[in-house]
């Protein structure tokens, strides 16, 4: 190959070796990933009512090829993820989330269970669960860059996300051993987050303005 270098790039769910041989050449090519690296982040929109339209398997396929890429401690690797596609499952959990959390006596919680639509898995038709080994002392923030990654893939591809937790309520209770059970993990796993993915039925709401003094420089 002589002095050329090359640069592994998705195209249609295919990696190709994009090769260049000057300084120039790869500084241009970094820029236009990033700038849609960037452009996803920006366009990024968390998601709370699907259509029935499925997610083509390639798509689900090349979402969790990249979750699996994400960053982690010591590169543990901490994570498992369940492609849920069991509506029937879903509105199990949901039903008895929404039962636990208006018995709870807690302001938010109850608030939350008592919307009219109230649903853990925003009406998604699949999910990417996403579990970490429970010894794994990082696995919280492991398993949240593997849900980031998942975000912006699907954004990337044209689908809708949104990121999820409050699904794990009722999972963590003796009342949810068996849907727990159902869930078919690795001895040593807990669901911990989660993604809903699908195609969007509404546009997002407006973006709040972002936060002010949220960053500083030192030195």
């Amino acid at each position: 190959m002589g002095g050329e270098r090359g640069f592994l790039r998705r195209n249609e769910y295919k990696i190709t070796c994009v090769m260049f041989k000057t300084k120039s050449q790869k500084k241009e090519l970094a820029g236009e990933i990033m700038n849609e690296v960037i452009k996803n982040i920006q366009e990024r929109r968390s998601v709370r009512s699907f259509t029935d339209d499925p997610v083509r398997d390639e798509d689900i396929a090349t979402i969790l090829e990249c979750a699996k890429l994400a960053p982690s401690a010591i590169d543990g690797q901490p994570w498992f993820f369940t492609v849920m596609r069991d509506r029937a499952l879903m509105d199990e959990i949901s039903e008895m989330n929404k039962k636990l959390m208006l018995a709870s006596g807690d302001p938010l919680m109850i608030k939350m269970a008592s919307e009219p639509k109230f649903d853990s898995f925003c009406s998604a038709k699949t999910a990417i669960i996403i579990s970490s080994e429970t010894k794994a002392y990082y696995g919280m923030a492991d398993c949240a860059n593997a849900a980031m990654i998942i975000t912006l893939v699907a954004t990337s591809l044209g689908l809708g996300s949104c990121y999820i937790a409050g699904y794990t309520y009722v999972l963590r209770k003796p009342e949810g051993l068996a849907q727990l059970a159902r869930l078919s993990l690795p001895e040593g796993y807990r669901p911990i987050l989660g993604v809903c993915l699908g195609y969007a039925a509404e546009r997002p709401v407006p973006r709040k303005p972002l936060r002010s003094n949220t960053s500083a420089f030192i030195g």
